[in-house]
């Protein structure tokens, strides 16, 4: 049976940008991640935040052209959000909640239930409440 992590934005942008404050913890998990045999899937509504992102606060799209090129050529694991997601995301999106816990964090959560996901590649507090493992606490 394949383990799997479901990954969040916070974590892509982590391992892609050496100025973030968690560069060094997220290349460390992720790189036990796939030492211990983890496939990584990455919600489409992941994929959009962080290139958009990307797109806006890097300097030189070289990492944007990147992910678009692993998009494209079909080399990452895509969970597409269909209706179904989106609608349960929205049941448990909080519009009066914290700001910081998105429809997108709902629906990397809903993701993971879906696939029965061993945890979330994600530094949000907000999965531990959801009943979701951080992949930091699986590896």
């Amino acid at each position: 049976m394949t383990k799997l992590v479901v990954v969040d934005s916070d974590a892509i942008f982590a391992l892609y940008n050496p100025n973030d404050p968690l560069n060094i913890k997220a290349l460390k998990t992720f790189q036990k991640l796939l030492e211990q045999g983890y496939q990584m899937i990455y919600p489409t509504s992941v994929l959009f935040e962080v290139i958009s992102l990307f797109q806006r606060v890097l300097p030189k799209p070289t990492v944007t052209k990147k992910l678009i090129e692993l998009i494209r050529s079909e080399q990452i694991p895509v969970f597409t959000i269909d209706t179904d997601t989106l609608k349960e995301s929205a049941m448990l999106f909080d519009p009066a909640g914290s700001r910081k816990n998105t429809l997108i964090d709902c629906s990397v959560a809903v993701v993971a239930r879906k696939m029965k996901a061993e945890g979330v590649f994600a530094y949000d507090e907000f999965y531990k409440k959801q009943g979701l493992k951080l992949a930091e606490n699986l590896v």
